[in-house]
């Protein structure tokens, strides 16, 4: 089983740090990302606001121009979109050096929010469904940027299922990352794919079956552009959401190499056990433990060497959860 983590890099707004940089001079420090990310991650650290318009300062909100959504202050009317823009564009030229395998951004912020921030009508108005919703200008940029990396808001990062689909994306990513870095030859490409494998299926099995035709005829010769073909399928393989299905025929695939070795007891355990895991009565590390269980017993140097056994860090705990996997 895996026993090294990769250390990640991670794009973080500031004020989920702990940094006073809000509009109210507070912070927003998130729990998740203080006590269990930041064990596991360098962060690269951003605030397209407070550079430019100070701390405290007038809260801003999207409105529709003319021609493009423009960045005002909430009561005096300021435009302040080009100095966020110009920040944003020198932080990003910044944060594309860095290798992120990922970001995390303030929910609600019309310059960080990810999803869902309100677009205002000129006269200051908003009306529900009848107008538009967008992202943050910074997070926007960011996304169309670095399309292939794993951005989430700290809010929806309460969601175990959400978060652990976040966390496999971005250790998978620095896993690759690190592949990358290395020396590598058509012999790395067959083993980052041969111990991927079951990860790969849990994520996307249609993808997961275009990626063998190019590591089966990865050359030499040609190995740079099978890495890039690879690589392109791998990021939008990550970026769809695991479901309770896809982990249900994985884990069938998995218990395929002992289902003629283990007893009749064992069996009706691993049954039972898969069912009520189907059903949302334990969660997905009970069936893991016992896939783990078997292979210690019975032995099976394929399996043993599965990133999906151990994808992110047991501390972490993302697979006690009941609602992390959905149906």
């Amino acid at each position: 089983m895996v026993s090294e983590f990769p250390r990640l890099n991670v794009a973080l707004s500031d004020c989920l740090s702990g940094c006073e940089c809000r509009y109210n001079g507070g912070h927003a420090q998130d729990e998740f990302v203080i006590h269990q990310l930041a064990a596991y991650a360098d962060f690269f650290k951003f605030c397209p606001e407070a550079p430019v318009l100070g701390t405290p300062r007038e809260p801003i909100r999207l409105v529709q121009g003319n021609d493009s959504i423009r960045v005002v202050g909430t009561k005096s009317g300021r435009d302040v979109t080009d100095g966020l823009l110009d920040y944003t564009e020198k932080k990003l030229a910044f944060l594309q050096k860095q290798s992120l395998d990922g970001a995390v951004v303030k929910s609600r912020s019309p310059s960080c929010g990810l999803e869902r921030i309100k677009v205002y009508r000129p006269s200051g108005e908003w009306f529900g469904s009848q107008d538009p919703m967008d992202q943050g200008v910074f997070t926007k940029r960011l996304q169309e940027a670095l399309p292939w990396i794993a951005i989430e808001e700290e809010g929806r990062l309460q969601d175990p299922w959400l978060r652990e689909n976040f966390m496999l994306h971005v250790f998978t990513l620095a896993r690759w990352r690190n592949f990358l870095q290395k020396q590598t030859g058509v012999a790395d490409l067959q083993a980052f794919h041969r111990d991927h494998k079951y990860l790969l299926l849990s994520k996307n099995e249609s993808l997961y079956r275009q990626m063998g035709p190019i590591v089966a005829e990865a050359r030499k010769d040609t190995l740079q552009d099978s890495l890039q073909a690879y690589e392109g399928l791998l990021h939008r393989l990550l970026a769809t959401k695991s479901n309770k299905g896809k982990m249900l025929n994985t884990l069938e695939h998995m218990y395929g190499y002992f289902k003629k070795q283990v007893g009749e007891a064992e069996k009706e355990l691993f049954r039972s056990t898969l069912q009520e895991f189907k059903e949302g009565i334990v969660p997905l590390i009970s069936v893991m433990k016992l896939l783990q269980q078997f292979i210690h017993r019975y032995g099976s140097e394929y399996l043993q060497g599965q990133v999906i056994l151990d994808p992110y860090p047991p501390e972490l705990a993302l697979r006690s959860h009941l609602q992390a996997y959905k149906s």
